[in-house]
């Protein structure tokens, strides 16, 4: 186990060092510090740079690899629960410490809190306008990412107000955007954190005392440790990982709130209309941070009303969802300082495109099929149409969860609301990126290892398949803008290719040393 462990420590850290020292792809885009020195202070060179992407990609296929070995593990209960936590903090240290990687939004929050802080809603201005506030804002806007710089950010109220505080906080302490970058990894390490601990606690409200320790283990691997969330979460520094906090605390209230009616089929008593208050308060606070969490808000809703036994108790848990709801996004844009103005903004996201979307797989075969036939399709046309017919297929299958849940209401039916509802919503939405799993991946995780009771220990169900094969996927969807610089090596000669062949040879060994490979050979020779 401890090879294991060590295996995805050495892969995390390889990863974390071969894209910080590439630098930004963009010749355009300047970071703000060095972050200890770990930022190239100049672009690296061809040959280096072909190196350092070959080095980065191994090193997450290899902690993907590792991952699915220390899941294939747990749910053969053979692994404790100290050692899932102990892969887990070990695997995410590199990202927590190292720079924003894989990603660039981070630092467009830093600089939507730069907007804020000066008056300026994100929501309607795009980060250029701090071009006119001096050199500082120059270095805000120098780390955006181009195509960003002159869209409007589809975050709300809650949202804006953490990136404001990031940035109050940079400037109050004489770090600039630097110190913003730093306070909203702070923000992305704690919420991360608290989203494993609501986890946890979800499950225990369930979790019988038989196989407790295995079930634990299940959700740390398939959450903690898992590289959408070491990567992205941590390292990119996503919001999403506050929103699916939030989110997963809302849960946990509203859990709390079946616990004091025993059936869970009354909302009359005032400690269930308290809980119930303050789920939906956490729940419209996510939505605040990202649009997509109000599918909590929705749900909770729906499930109130369906455990009210009675009219009058329907009436009482509908006033006060709606008054919890209204205060809670009052007070959200009371934090960012501005009104519902990003709702306008939300489409800002869809402007670009991402191949490994549903929808954008499909119009790529819509598209070449027409092609086929002589069909000649409009630019834009088929992208249209198929993310429409995404989002519908999502809006449906959420609805259907819910109705399923009304005539036996059962206490997981939140966690298959939230956990399917929201992977359809995430994959069903007209761009896809691995951090938009954050609001699903968790409450899967926890109905994975509910269900971990007495299951074949060599079998995977298909909850169990649809979080290995979304996060892997998505994981290695982020690599492509690697394969052009990885193509570097080949002007290089042949030295440096064969440099990264023996680091991908020496790296798979470890993997498959971690795996216990040549124990069983030899333990199979004996037997023999």
């Amino acid at each position: 186990m401890s090879w294991l462990i060590a295996t995805g420590t050495i892969a995390a850290s390889a990863a974390m060092i071969g894209e910080a020292r590439l630098g930004p792809r963009d010749p355009q885009t300047s970071d703000p510090s060095s972050w200890w020195g770990i930022l190239p202070s100049t672009p690296p060179s061809d040959t280096d740079r072909g190196v350092l992407a070959a080095t980065a990609a191994v090193a997450v296929i290899l902690l993907c690899l590792s991952w699915l070995l220390l899941l294939t593990r747990a749910l053969r209960h053979t692994l404790p629960p100290r050692a899932a936590a102990i892969a887990a903090l070990a695997w995410a240290t590199p990202f927590a410490l190292g720079p924003p990687l894989f990603s660039r939004d981070v630092y467009a929050y830093a600089a939507q809190g730069e907007l804020a802080r000066h008056g300026l809603d994100p929501a309607t201005h795009g980060v250029s306008a701090l071009l006119a506030r001096g050199p500082t804002g120059e270095i805000f806007v120098a780390a955006v990412d181009p195509r960003w710089r002159e869209t409007h950010a589809p975050y709300g109220g809650l949202g804006v107000g953490v990136e404001r505080l990031a940035a109050t906080l940079g400037d109050l302490f004489g770090a600039g955007p630097a110190g913003a970058i730093a306070a909203l990894r702070v923000v992305a390490v704690l919420s991360t954190a608290a989203l494993v601990l609501l986890a946890l606690r979800l499950l225990r409200a369930r979790c019988p005392a038989h196989g407790a320790g295995s079930r634990l283990a299940v959700v740390l691997v398939l959450l903690a440790a898992n590289p959408f969330v070491i990567i992205h979460l941590i390292g990119g520094s996503h919001l999403d990982a506050l929103a699916a906090a939030l989110l997963a605390g809302a849960l946990v209230a509203d859990q709390a709130r079946r616990a004091t009616t025993g059936t869970g089929r009354a909302l009359d008593t005032g400690r269930a209309l308290s809980l119930a208050a303050l789920a939906m308060v956490l729940a419209c606070l996510a939505g605040s941070v990202k649009a997509t969490a109000f599918l909590g808000a929705g749900w909770l809703l729906f499930a109130h009303l369906r455990d009210a036994r009675r009219v009058r108790a329907a009436a009482a848990v509908l006033g006060t969802d709606l008054i919890a709801g209204s205060a809670a996004l009052l007070a959200a844009m009371a934090a960012g300082g501005f009104g519902p103005t990003w709702i306008s903004a939300l489409a800002t996201s869809g402007t670009l495109e991402t191949g490994v979307a549903p929808a954008s797989m499909l119009a790529t075969g819509l598209a070449a099929s027409a092609g086929l036939v002589g069909l000649d399709v409009a630019d834009g046309t088929v992208l249209d149409a198929t993310r429409a017919l995404t989002l519908a297929l999502a809006g449906l299958i959420v609805v259907w969860l819910a109705l399923r849940t009304w005539p036996h209401p059962r206490p997981r039916d939140g966690l298959a609301v939230l956990g399917y509802g929201g992977m359809a919503v995430a994959l069903g939405s007209p761009v896809v990126y691995p951090w938009y799993l954050a609001l699903s991946v968790p409450f899967l995780a926890v109905l994975v290892a509910l269900d971990r009771a007495d299951p074949p220990p060599h079998r995977a169900g298909p909850v169990v398949w649809l979080v290995v094969v979304t996060s892997v996927w998505l994981c290695a969807a982020t690599l492509s803008p690697l394969a052009a610089t990885w193509r570097l090596l080949g002007r290089a000669g042949p030295l440096p290719v064969v440099a990264a062949v023996a680091v991908a040879a020496l790296l798979g060994g470890m993997a498959l040393a971690a795996a216990g490979w040549p124990r069983w050979s030899g333990a199979h020779t004996r037997r023999r």
